[in-house]
């Protein structure tokens, strides 16, 4: 495997740099507003990766699939494996 140019890490790191402090900038109502775009996107990678893993899969089984996931997801969230545990330091 080659190694990872130099500037390429830097670049990505300025990259990251400028996400977080737009992020920071942003009011609440921006960010929860953005929140439900965050989530559209990530059902939107769920879905394109059920259907690379299952592409005999029609509409239909996809979508009973993405319901699956989110029953086990909320299972979790409800079995209260996991919860805050106040501040992290770091």
């Amino acid at each position: 495997m080659d190694p990872v140019d130099p500037e390429l890490i830097e670049l990505q790191k300025a990259i990251y740099r400028s996400k977080v402090q737009r992020a920071r900038e942003m009011s609440f109502e921006e960010k929860f507003f953005l929140g439900g775009r965050l989530f559209d996107a990530g059902m939107a990678v769920m879905r394109a990766g059920i259907r690379t893993d299952f592409p005999e899969y029609s509409d239909e089984q996809v979508e009973a699939e993405v319901d699956r996931r989110l029953a086990i997801a909320r299972k979790l969230d409800e079995g209260d494996l996991y919860r805050d545990v106040g501040e992290v330091d770091e």
